[in-house]
């Protein structure tokens, strides 16, 4: 009996041996394959970043060459003062050694000259080293590259050659050329190429010969390259380079090798167990169901939280859609991520992060039950699947107390920490039956859960999912909209209440959407603010107001004042006001024409510099009003800091004051704190008889609103009137 036995025995813990090591092995070879798949998508991104770098530091330093060629071709051959000029040239772009002219391919200028005395009077034409690519400069008629070269002054560099010429008749006669000579060193420094060797990594910088056809090597770092590597293209005029990094992996193959043999090693020791555990049945029990849970969980658990990973998560979604399908029942998948983690981690540190992920994941547990699963999927990202949800009210609760207990503060390393939860929800199977479908919907509610407020819970729904691709179809159309002449302005007169005559008009932006129709600004301004259009739609809305009030000036003899809004980030471009002084100085307008509306909240954002911007417009004689007012926070003590000329009392505040006895205290407090520090006043929003003979018996100055007029294009404006300065 017991000769029987051994075979079988044998049998089972060669198999076990095999099964185990197989497992180890192969998840060791897929954690090795996984790490050299990220060490090469992370030099993909560090080699292409610095591509990027180098070709805009290059064509940054390039376009010197076509300034000085614009000016050679306005003085008809020459610069008068060369050396004044290129000197602002050079600290406008920067990164340049200095810039040349070369009538007829005879360097004749140099600035700076220190350091370069030896070039002056070399024919580039007749340079052997020089002749072919100046000659296809002059053949081709735009710039080329010529380098890298030692030069005759010391150094290596690349020279950019722009040939110059003029018209006479039909035919181009050539001049010469503007050059800018610019070291490689100081190419080389725009990148980040020295901190990246510093930090272990090689880089290669080549180029195809002209000449030979070969491989040059242009620049390198003191290691060679070495596997793994990536390479990305930087096109240059008339040239192709290519930069090359690498970096090695220290240490994976002794991992991979340590790996293996721990592998192996387990499998022997579960072997030995396993012949021990045959002679002892019930102890073999034990210890197969110990082994068992470790793999499963070292496969399908997170190691740092001890939650189900996005495998084991996956898996369960599609048993939970198979039997919501089957029995009809239905299921909840609740997705969120925490707020301000990323500023704990950054700024405590990742083992304090990791310590707060540890908590959160008790607190989570401790709210579902055990037949629902918890999972963390990356990072701070957390998902609840609640395999019997019942109702949406019953969801609804869950989400809120996972949201409480996330929110409870957080005690480690004696401190006291917080962060917050907004948690979007989707149901199963009526929002969608596969996993990626589920995920992404839930994602979706999340973002706009997080969008009305944190601490908050959303039901994903068919709505959300139309407003995502209509944003995403508004944000597209944003890109031409402006190249395309979609946008228009449409003008609202406003009132004085004293003379009930027309004093200026608030320009309000209209988008002829090819699709949609005639869009009024609460349908895509929203987007182009978080796009980062907006500021371009702003500055093409100040422009045309220019066009248009010299348009009057021409017609009439004078015009009338018109407002324009200024968003929260075009008011805080530092570039703004210049911007606004160029477009009235281009049209040539009097700046006490135009009329400039800042939101209340926007100058509260950083009250010190709005004060500081808003002088500014004053200097330049330009009307300032804040908009929206009596929607944020602002004190009398800080309105009277402000220097503006008006205030706009918001429409909500005029929509019931005919009925609304708070709505006229407030008005009234405002009208008269107004006119306390000089400012006037304008109600917008007047659609009743009613609501403007309140307005005008407290003592309001303008007024704005359909009462008086809808916004209307400019081919409908009425000019009869004298206009109020």
């Amino acid at each position: 009996m017991k000769q029987m036995y051994l075979p079988n025995r044998r049998v089972i813990c060669g198999a076990l041996f095999l099964l185990i090591s197989s497992i180890g092995i192969y998840w060791t070879h897929i954690s090795h394959t996984l790490n050299a798949q990220e060490q090469h998508l992370l030099l993909s991104d560090i080699v292409n970043a610095q591509a990027k770098a180098f070709e805009r530091r290059l064509s940054q330093s390039l376009s010197a060459t076509h300034i000085l060629a614009l000016e050679v071709q306005q003085q008809n051959g020459r610069i008068d003062d060369f050396d004044h000029f290129s000197e602002e040239v050079l600290r406008t772009i920067g990164g340049i050694s200095n810039l040349q002219l070369a009538p007829d391919g005879i360097i004749q200028k140099i600035y700076p000259l220190l350091g370069h005395e030896k070039a002056i009077g070399h024919n580039i034409l007749k340079d052997d080293k020089r002749r072919k690519e100046a000659l296809s400069a002059i053949n081709e008629q735009k710039l080329t590259l010529a380098g890298p070269f030692k030069l005759i002054q010391g150094g290596v560099a690349v020279i950019g050659r722009n040939p110059v010429f003029f018209r006479d008749g039909n035919k181009q006669i050539f001049w010469g050329f503007t050059a800018a000579l610019i070291y490689l060193d100081d190419l080389l420094a725009s990148t980040e190429l020295d901190l990246l060797q510093s930090k272990g990594y090689r880089y290669q910088l080549t180029r195809r010969s002209p000449d030979t056809g070969e491989t040059e090597v242009i620049a390198a770092s003191r290691e060679s390259i070495v596997s793994p590597h990536r390479t990305s293209t930087i096109n240059i005029p008339n040239a192709t380079w290519k930069i090359t990094i690498s970096r090695p992996m220290e240490g994976s193959t002794w991992q991979a090798a340590l790996g293996y043999l721990t592998s192996i090693t387990i499998a022997l020791f579960g072997s030995w167990a396993m012949w021990f555990v045959l002679r002892q049945p019930e102890k073999l029990q034990k210890i197969v169901k110990q082994k068992t849970h470790e793999l499963e969980k070292f496969a399908l658990y997170d190691h740092l939280t001890g939650l189900a990973n996005r495998r084991l998560l996956n898996e369960h979604l599609e048993q939970v859609i198979q039997q919501t399908e089957y029995c009809g029942n239905s299921a909840a998948l609740l997705y969120f991520d925490l707020d301000d983690f990323k500023r704990i981690n950054d700024s405590q540190g990742h083992e304090v992060g990791d310590g707060v992920l540890q908590q959160i994941s008790h607190r989570l547990n401790s709210v579902v039950n055990k037949s629902d699963i918890v999972a963390r999927i990356g990072g701070d990202e957390f998902t609840v699947l609640l395999s019997a949800s019942g109702s949406a009210f019953d969801t609804g609760r869950i989400a809120e107390r996972l949201i409480n207990v996330i929110s409870e503060p957080i005690f480690l390393n004696n401190k006291e920490l917080s962060v917050s939860a907004s948690v979007g929800i989707t149901m199963i199977p009526s929002d969608g039956n596969d996993v990626s479908t589920l995920l992404r919907n839930a994602d979706m509610a999340m973002y706009s859960a997080k969008k009305s407020g944190k601490r908050n819970y959303l039901f994903f729904n068919k709505t959300l999912q139309k407003k995502a691709l209509y944003k995403m179809s508004i944000e597209e159309g944003l890109d031409t909209a402006i190249s395309k002449k979609q946008f228009v302005l449409h003008y609202q007169p406003v009132f004085s209440f004293d003379s009930n005559k027309l004093c200026c008009y608030e320009a309000l932006i209209r988008w002829n959407h090819p699709r949609e129709g005639l869009l009024h600004p609460e349908s895509f301004i929203g987007i182009a603010e978080e796009s980062g259009k907006i500021k371009d739609i702003g500055y093409w809305v100040i422009q045309d107001v220019c066009d248009v009030i010299k348009m009057q000036q021409l017609h009439i003899g004078d015009s009338y004042r018109i407002a324009v809004n200024l968003s929260p980030k075009q008011f805080n471009d530092p570039d703004l006001l210049e911007n606004i002084r160029r477009i009235i100085l281009d049209v040539g307008i009097d700046a006490r024409s135009l009329e400039i509306e800042i939101t209340e909240s926007t100058l509260m954002e950083n009250i010190e510099s709005a004060i500081h911007t808003l002088h500014q417009f004053k200097e330049l004689g330009i009307t300032v009003a804040i908009d929206d007012f009596g929607t944020g926070y602002s004190s009398l003590a800080m309105l009277k800091r402000l220097p503006v000329d008006k205030l706009k009392i918001d429409r909500s505040f005029v929509k019931d004051l005919s009925s609304n006895n708070s709505d006229q205290k407030i008005v009234q407090a405002l009208i008269s704190m107004a006119h306390t520090l000089q400012i006037s006043v304008i109600a917008e929003g007047i659609e009743t008889q009613e609501q403007y003979n309140l307005l005008q018996q407290y003592g309001c100055d303008f007024g704005q609103g359909y009462f008086f007029s809808k916004p209307v294009p400019i081919t409908e404006l009425t000019v009869a009137m004298s206009p109020v300065v």
